[in-house]
């Protein structure tokens, strides 16, 4: 969620209330300024922040890790890696919960998403449904204003939904797609909580991704936002009982009480 140093001065009692369960950035005059964080409760009561995992290669304990290294750390590894801003987070197999709701989320995004629409259906853009593991490759636009990519901006993430528009086109000769999905979907588990909800979400605002949902079993909620212009265009959480609806696409429903079961 974005707001302005203003908004937030006249408001502050409704943010700090709200960053309970959204990260509010704060904005000044149209540039990313501070970001607002809940300080989280321990055992018994406030206590220190949840300790960052760190596997060895993490931006806070050394030098941030280039592409290259990153590339090198794939080659050499059976494991899974997302590479987010110079820093590299190692892919944890998910838990039962996890995929128990990805299974619903998949099977309530498939009935609009068939696979067999064709190209020029209004409905759906000629767009399909992908499952993780599956390689996206992002950068933050707005650095392009300014200079040239680097191979260093390269961002490699695996969401564990992603609606593709553009795929027909954006293959290379090693079946490898190197578009940018329309719709991306992550389902929250305690060790990607706080890179789903802020890395995630900041990169996800500045790479053309037009819509971004997550998904959090511990809540039961799912949260949509919408991005354009490399800022937030409109969010909204959905609780039990309610209905989660696409801004892109206004005829995907999916009931929050179904997602969860």
């Amino acid at each position: 969620m974005f707001v302005t140093t203003t908004e937030l001065q006249n408001n502050f009692g409704k943010y700090l209330k709200l960053c309970e369960r959204h990260s509010i950035v704060v904005t000044k005059n149209g540039k990313k300024r501070a970001l607002l964080l809940p300080f989280p409760r321990g055992e018994h009561g406030y206590a220190a922040a949840e300790p960052e995992q760190n596997y060895g290669t993490s931006a806070r304990t050394s030098p941030s890790v280039s592409y290259r290294e990153y590339l090198d750390l794939v080659e050499k590894s059976e494991q899974r890696y997302e590479y987010i801003d110079g820093e590299v987070f190692l892919m944890r197999s998910p838990g039962v919960t996890h995929q128990r709701v990805l299974g619903r989320m998949y099977d309530c995004f498939r009935r609009f998403f068939p696979g067999d629409a064709p190209a020029d259906c209004t409905d759906r853009r000629g767009c399909d449904l992908f499952l993780a593991p599956f390689d996206a490759w992002l950068h933050h636009l707005p650095i392009g204003d300014e200079r040239e990519f680097t191979e260093d901006d390269t961002n490699v993430v695996q969401p564990d939904l992603l609606v593709l528009c553009d795929h027909h086109d954006t293959v290379d000769e090693y079946d490898r797609y190197k578009g940018t999905p329309t719709l991306v979907v992550e389902v929250l588990s305690p060790s990607t909580r706080s890179k789903d909800m802020i890395h995630k979400l900041y990169l996800y605002s500045e790479s053309g991704i037009r819509e971004y949902w997550i998904v959090d079993p511990s809540s039961r909620t799912i949260s949509v936002f919408s991005f354009a212009g490399y800022a937030m265009q409109s969010d909204s959480r959905h609780g039990p009982g309610q209905t989660a609806v696409s801004p892109t696409f206004p005829r995907l429903h999916v009931p929050v009480d179904e997602a969860f079961g």
